[in-house]
C-alpha cells in the first residue's frame, strides 16, 4: 500500500477515558496489517475535562461546545485529515464544532 493512501484519524477523546483506550484497541485489532508502519495514524486528545455532557444537555447550558471546538481544532492543528469522537452523548453538540473546522468529522451515531 503506498503511503498516500494513509490518512491520519484525529480522536477526540477523553469523555470517558476507558471508552477511548477501547477504541484505540478496536481500530488496532481491526487493522490489517503486516507490520508496524501499516497501522493507523492516530492523533489522540484525551481530555477528561470537558464538562459533563448529560449535565450540560439537562440544564440547557451550553460549555461544551466551546470545549470540544478547541479540541478540535487542536487535532487539526496537529494534522488530523479528519476527526472521530468516542462519546455518543457528546455528539448533541456538534453542529458548531463542525462549521469551525477545514477536515471532515466521522459521526458514529451516523456510521
Amino acid at each position: 500500500m503506498s503511503d498516500k493512501a494513509y490518512r491520519t484519524a484525529g480522536v477526540m477523546g477523553g469523555m470517558g477515558p476507558a471508552a477511548t483506550v477501547d477504541f484505540m484497541a478496536k481500530v488496532l485489532a481491526m487493522t490489517d496489517s503486516g507490520r508496524d508502519q501499516e497501522h493507523v495514524h492516530l492523533i489522540v486528545d484525551q481530555d477528561p475535562t470537558v464538562p459533563n455532557r448529560q449535565a450540560a444537555i439537562d440544564s440547557g447550558i451550553d460549555n461544551v461546545s466551546p470545549r470540544l471546538t478547541e479540541m478540535a481544532k487542536r487535532l487539526q492543528d496537529a494534522g488530523a485529515d479528519f476527526l472521530v469522537m468516542v462519546c455518543n452523548t457528546a455528539h448533541v453538540f456538534l453542529d458548531g464544532v463542525r462549521g469551525e473546522l477545514h477536515i471532515p468529522f466521522i459521526s458514529i451515531i451516523d456510521e
